[in-house]
């Protein structure tokens, strides 16, 4: 077995997906967050539930908790365009939504069988 060295764990936020968003017939480019980044968030909204995996029960969140964190996780994720909060927030409605979702998903907090239901 290997010994994780530092270059592999500043090497994770390196990851980027390409996702197509069809209400702007057009591609943005993410990436996961990191720990800091998601403890970050995770506090602004403060209580929230986590499942026996680790990740956060979304059904225990109220809907402007909900949202307030999937658009935080999109405006940190998103690398291509980079945008604030505040941009993010002007996006089609259910974007930002979409977006945090895939950026949650590939940062390991969303399982991908609940992103799905949350895209569908």
């Amino acid at each position: 077995m290997r010994i994780l060295t530092k270059e592999d764990i500043l090497k994770g936020k390196e990851k980027r997906v390409t996702i197509h968003i069809p209400e702007y017939d057009a591609d943005v480019i993410i990436r996961p967050l990191t720990d800091g980044e998601l403890t970050e968030i995770l506090a602004s909204v403060g209580g929230l539930r986590l499942k026996e995996d680790g990740t956060v029960d979304v059904t225990s969140l109220d809907v402007s908790k909900h949202i307030e964190i999937l658009r935080l996780a999109a405006s940190k994720g998103l690398v291509e365009p980079k945008l604030t909060v505040e941009e993010v927030s002007m996006m089609k409605f259910g974007v930002p939504e979409y977006i945090g979702m895939k950026v949650l998903e590939i940062s390991g907090l969303v399982p991908p069988e609940e992103a799905l239901k949350k895209s569908k």
